[in-house]
């Protein structure tokens, strides 16, 4: 039989679910976080790196030298990006089907100014999703307010001068 009693309260059950989950870094925190990181930073061991032929420039030397840089992150291995940082970096389109995070570079004729420079797009990619938006202080919240009031006004003023346009185009005694 199903009584009252019998159901747990829907705090008890869920909480310590959703308590797990890491939240972000508050703006202050981001921002510490980005200025301290840098590539020197990136642990060796969590990357793999593959040569081959590059498209890029060096003449005949292309057909020769494996200059092009294939460079791979598996992103649930990272445990030092934090982890809203990993979540939005699953939805990068470099995102391979094993969940490595892939980076190439084919700019350079040599492999380790193509190494340095996959290094520099993994910084900046890394960078780019621990920033986390600031919050809106009051005054810019009653801007914001001021102005969206503002342009409810005068497009309400626009429908009004809209609709008595055609109401004055409108005869009351028709002929036809």
């Amino acid at each position: 039989m199903f009584t009252l009693s019998s159901i747990r309260p829907f705090s008890c059950r869920f909480t310590r679910h959703y308590s797990s989950i890491p939240k972000p870094f508050t703006y202050d925190e981001a921002e510490r976080w980005i200025a301290d990181f840098t590539k020197d930073d990136i642990p060796k061991e969590d990357l793999s790196v593959a040569f081959s032929r590059s498209s890029g420039p060096g003449g005949q030397n292309v057909n020769k030298v494996s200059t092009k840089v294939d460079m791979r992150l598996q992103l649930d291995q990272a445990r030092w990006i934090p982890h809203y940082a990993r979540v939005k970096l699953r939805d990068s389109p470099r995102l391979n089907k094993t969940g490595e995070l892939v980076i190439t570079s084919d700019k350079s004729r040599t492999q380790s100014k193509n190494i340095q420079d996959c290094y520099d797009k993994l910084t900046s990619m890394i960078k780019q999703a621990v920033v986390v938006q600031r919050e809106a202080d009051q005054d810019t919240l009653a801007r914001i307010e001021k102005r969206r009031q503002r342009e409810d006004g005068k497009r309400k003023e626009l429908k009004k001068r809209h609709s008595n346009k055609k109401a004055t185009r409108r005869t009351k005694n028709n002929d036809y």
